[in-house]
């Protein structure tokens, strides 16, 4: 027989710990509303209902956060439920199955992105905890700022995945838009991908993010000019560190991604055959970058080991950050406005374009994986565009009788 005792306050505080396991005692005045009692010390109530085959026990709190007037009342109410044939235990547990944003975003994480080798995976982490979720106590880097949330930036990562309604994400689009229409535009592409794998893995609710227009994007297309090119390089040259002027003209003479630069390993680069084969590129696969004599030159003149990584650092990753403190330096001493890293890639892709390079060689050069990636270096070749219109135009004026055709002399003493 169960041991039964009226709960008071003062009956509850003085039930002793058993020396181990636990100990439950009824209360007399509600039949099915007990305390356990463990070896640490832990005094929590409970409703102790039979619920179909098995004995549930639904916990209402813990003494003397919980009083025991309290316990009666949550008692009665969840036998209530069990009446109508509603059980508190199964919805409790239904509830703790719900996933949280936050949990859906590390599965995704841990079963597709990671695995499928995604290079992006560590710049959408950062996205999504810059303006989705928890930003994680870090201190500063040692020559970086801390890094804080988005001033529009929030915290979902503890609420349901069905809690989140397409309002909120609406909301939340609008006002990173306000600051960053590109930024904002990434958070929508994130939240959309987490709930899409969610659903892949059982989650049945509604994707919030869907049907959100995104803000309208211009394609950049900056690229370094011939007019800026001494002034870049006498400026490049003038600069202390040989890691950063091997880093960046590195850049350029591939076009290769920065990170894809920093993290080169020597063990992937073939100096007589000139090939430098990026394992795992942005796009999922390995690339090929052919190297001109003077990334050669470079390479030749970094290591004579050739052993690790081509730029190696003693850092978390074991290689050298993206130095932004040293480039802002060197715009700066070059005279150039509104030049990033990045856009040394798209000035080989843009010179080569210029040069009158197919879409496709230029595509194969810089590792795209899709055409569309590549359209934006056919605005910039009009040069062999303007020499194909004035052929074409040349042959139909010519046709028309409206220009003559050119006619050849012979120059005397020339066959």
């Amino acid at each position: 027989m169960p041991t039964r005792i009226k709960f008071t306050k003062g009956a509850v505080e003085a039930l002793q710990c058993p020396e181990n396991g636990r100990t439950t005692y009824y209360d007399e005045q509600v039949q099915k509303l007990a305390v356990r009692v463990t070896a640490a010390g832990t005094k929590s109530f409970y409703v102790i209902k039979r619920d179909g085959a098995s004995m549930a026990w639904h916990k209402l709190g813990t003494f003397p956060d919980m009083t025991v007037e309290i316990a009666r009342k949550k008692a009665e109410e969840s036998l209530g439920e069990f009446a109508k044939g509603a059980s508190p235990v199964k919805a409790k547990r239904i509830e703790k199955q719900r996933q949280t944003l936050g949990q859906a975003f590390d599965r995704y994480v841990k079963l597709y992105a990671e695995p499928h080798g995604k290079k992006t995976v560590n710049d959408v982490r950062a996205i999504w905890e810059r303006c989705v979720g928890t930003m994680p106590a870090a201190p500063p880097k040692k020559h970086g700022r801390k890094r804080e949330k988005h001033k529009a930036g929030v915290d979902w990562s503890g609420r349901k995945l069905d809690e989140i309604t397409n309002a909120d994400v609406r909301t939340l689009h609008a006002e990173l838009g306000g600051h960053a229409p590109v930024l904002a535009n990434r958070v929508i592409e994130i939240i959309s991908t987490v709930y899409g794998r969610a659903a892949e893995w059982g989650y049945t609710g509604l994707n919030p993010a869907k049907g959100i227009a995104p803000f309208k994007e211009e394609k950049r297309d900056r690229f370094i000019q011939a007019d800026e090119l001494p002034g870049f390089f006498s400026a490049l040259a003038d600069d202390t560190s040989d890691d950063f002027k091997h880093f960046v003209l590195l850049c350029l003479l591939t076009g290769a991604r920065r990170i894809n630069v920093l993290s080169a390993r020597w063990q992937d680069i073939n100096l007589s055959s000139a090939v430098w084969r990026i394992p795992d590129s942005k796009n999922g696969e390995p690339v090929l970058v052919a190297l001109v004599p003077e990334a050669v030159e470079i390479l030749n003149n970094r290591d004579p080991k050739k052993t690790g990584f081509v730029f190696p650092a003693e850092s978390k990753t074991g290689y050298l950050s993206p130095p932004k403190k040293r480039w802002q330096a060197l715009l700066k001493r070059a005279g150039i406005a509104d030049f990033r890293i990045h856009d040394l890639r798209r000035s080989l892709g843009s010179w080569q374009a210029i040069s009158g390079a197919s879409l496709a060689i230029i595509g194969k050069s810089l590792g795209h994986k899709s055409a569309d990636a590549t359209l934006i270096y056919a605005r910039l070749s009009m040069d062999p565009v303007r020499a194909s219109v004035n052929t074409a135009t040349t042959a139909m004026l010519q046709a028309a009788g409206v220009k003559k055709t050119a006619q050849v002399k012979r120059i005397r003493g020339v066959k």
